[in-house]
């Protein structure tokens, strides 16, 4: 980019300078790039430094990161690091002659030295202040770009103050030079929190000659790190992944190397035999793309990516759902990418970025619905209307909008995905239609659904079948889904409060804790969980439920009070819990009919009065849990 061009060129005319005696500041966020960059840069310096010879040291550009560093000796011994195989490369009586030359101008003190190699040993004059003077040598047996790059000096624990300073005695007495890298808004403020003599910039503009601000191209960077993984899906997905980080606006390229190890390990972790399926290709695109967006989010620190593409939320993940939505679903949109639970839904993908695997089966991988050979139905086809002909658009939109006035849809997701669609296309002005009249005939089609399949869950579930619900933003598909919804809802409730009021019903002499476990255990209609996480004494009269117990042998009652013991984790239930939202809708009721046991216990005598009277304390226990 233009500004980095100036940037580079400035950078090679630095390296040139004879005494330049300022240092260069090349600022950014943290993620944008400026280490890569300048790594870069240190790359094609070093290719083009002076031809090494046997009686000259020849210098490439160093490279220190100061991060966590907390003193000045610190960061010397870390050039010293670097430093200490170049010196010994070039034999010890060379490298000898430099150190005590240069610490003879240092210290104007004569060394002698010992021909014979009996005298200093190397290792022990290359402590920090030989290195430092080496550094700094005039001496013509060191040669090449005597360039010191110091980066993520923000995040350094050295003084502000006493770290320019470190650097103002290199470039004010040498021909050396200095490159700055950090964040600087960050760096100014931690030099406001220093008790420092002197303002941050006062002391900056008599080191920092030159400031840069770094020009990310993040398109480009991002494509050169898949590039660089050299990974046949990153590669075949480059132009995708590409669009997503744009689209995810996190602007740290930290962030997009981790995902890019996050698509390389899931699929070396996926079924090996799922490159065999004739729709493996679709398969992986769709996965790399959820995997991409969960990664990104997740990694940006946005906790709600759990909650994208799910039915069941808390309004805050509805309100940052539809932000994630906003920023990708055009892009899923435009490329005809499923929603996840096609492949791997995307709670299963923010488990695999959180903890490191992917905790589901590989069968139900292997079964997912992409991978599944199967032709595509009409309202699918209209779905993707983009890839059909006009003939093949005007012939099947016919069919579907006479299926749609007829009510001949079968299932609720059909008769809803139609009506998204129709109303799309009148927005988009390739149908006249009125939409309120649209909304009337999927009301209508829904409720002779629900009516004709009353049990039937598969069919009047509102199911997004891993399509986008078109028009899922107006008003006309709000009172739709919301009517759908609504029927959903009422029926699932019918049905569980008649399975438990059955679970009543069949309560009898010869009743155990076991049956009641089992009975509870069993899963709801939703498959959302067991009957033993929701209320279960709301769904009947607390009269009926009172006189079923009172009727209990009093062996079926020490077993009742067992599994009232375990429900709810009161003393003796040998483990403890807490009490879950729904089941603590069991209070009121419980209280009535602890009240109407004590009632019916003052006409019963012995033990059956004491077994009634235990069970009365049992539900007073928890209700006062709760």
């Amino acid at each position: 980019m233009e500004e980095n061009a100036q940037l580079i060129d400035f950078l090679n005319d630095y390296l040139k300078m004879k005494k330049p005696q300022f240092a260069v500041m090349i600022t950014g966020k943290w993620g944008c790039g400026k280490t890569y960059f300048i790594k870069e840069q240190i790359e094609k310096w070093s290719k083009r430094r002076g031809r090494d010879s046997d009686d000259a040291i020849v210098l490439k550009p160093i490279y220190v990161s100061v991060n966590g560093i907390s003193s000045i000796n610190d960061v010397v011994r870390k050039i010293k690091t670097i430093l200490h195989p170049v010196l010994y490369s070039k034999g010890t009586v060379l490298a000898k002659q430099i150190v005590l030359s240069a610490l003879q101008i240092a210290t104007k003190t004569k060394v002698d030295l010992d021909k014979d190699g009996s005298g200093e040993d190397l290792k022990s004059l290359l402590d920090a202040d030989g290195i430092l003077e080496v550094f700094k040598s005039n001496s013509s047996s060191i040669k090449g770009d005597r360039v010191l790059v110091l980066d993520d000096i923000e995040r350094c624990k050295i003084p502000v103050d006493e770290l320019f300073g470190f650097v103002n005695g290199i470039v004010e007495h040498s021909d050396s030079k200095v490159i700055l890298l950090c964040d600087e808004s960050r760096l100014s403020d931690v030099a406001s929190k220093e008790a420092l003599f002197v303002e941050y910039s006062s002391f900056k503009e008599k080191v920092v000659g030159q400031t840069f601000s770094l020009d990310v191209d993040y398109s480009s960077l991002a494509g050169a790190f898949i590039d660089e993984c050299k990974n046949d899906i990153l590669r075949a997905n480059r132009e995708l992944i590409i669009e997503l980080f744009i689209a995810s606006q996190c602007e740290n390229l930290r962030i997009i190397r981790r995902c890019l190890i996050d698509i390389i390990r899931l699929f070396e972790r996926l079924p090996k035999q799922l490159n065999k399926k004739s729709n493996f290709d679709e398969f992986v695109t769709n996965v790399v793309a959820y995997l991409t967006i969960v990664s990104l989010e997740e990694r940006s620190g946005n906790n709600h990516i759990v909650y994208y593409q799910s039915f069941s939320m808390p309004d805050d993940g509805k309100r940052a759902s539809l932000e994630i939505e906003n920023k990708y679903n055009s892009i899923l949109e435009r490329r005809h990418l499923h929603y996840s639970t096609y492949t791997i839904p995307v709670k299963d993908l923010v488990g695999f970025v959180r903890k490191g695997f992917l905790a589901i089966p590989e069968e139900q991988i292997l079964e997912c619905k992409v991978l599944q050979s199967r032709n595509l139905k009409n309202w699918e086809k209209l779905w993707y209307s983009y890839d059909l002909s006009n003939e093949e658009f005007c012939r099947i939109l016919d069919c579907e909008r006479l299926r749609f006035k007829n009510k001949e849809l079968s299932y609720v997701y059909e008769v809803v995905h139609l009506a998204g669609t129709l109303l799309s296309l009148e927005k988009r002005g390739l149908l006249k239609i009125n939409r309120e009249r649209i909304v009337r005939i999927a009301k209508n089609n829904i409720a002779s659904i629900n009516k004709a399949y009353p049990n039937d869950l598969a069919r009047i579930h509102l199911s997004d079948q891993g399509y986008k619900f078109h028009e899922s933003d107006s008003k006309e598909m709000n009172d739709i889904i919301s009517y759908a919804s609504n029927l959903f809802k009422s029926r699932i409730n019918y049905l569980e409060r008649q399975y438990i009021r059955d679970v009543w019903d069949d309560l009898g002499q010869d009743v155990t804790r076991a049956w009641l476990s089992e009975k509870f255990e069993q899963v709801t209609p939703t498959n959302r969980c067991t009957y033993a996480m929701e209320s279960i004494f709301t769904q009947a009269q607390p009269k009926v439920i009172a006189d079923k117990i009172t009727a209990l042998s009093n062996a079926a009652k020490v077993e009742f009070s067992h599994f009232l013991t375990r429900r709810y984790y009161l003393k003796g239930a040998g483990m403890n819990g807490m009490i879950g939202l729904e089941m603590k809708a069991d209070k009121e009721p419980l209280m009535e009919i602890a009240a109407l046991l004590r009632s019916r216990a003052k006409r019963l005598k012995l033990i059956d009065k004491e077994m009634t009277l235990l069970l009365a304390s049992k539900m007073d226990e928890a209700v006062n849990k709760m």
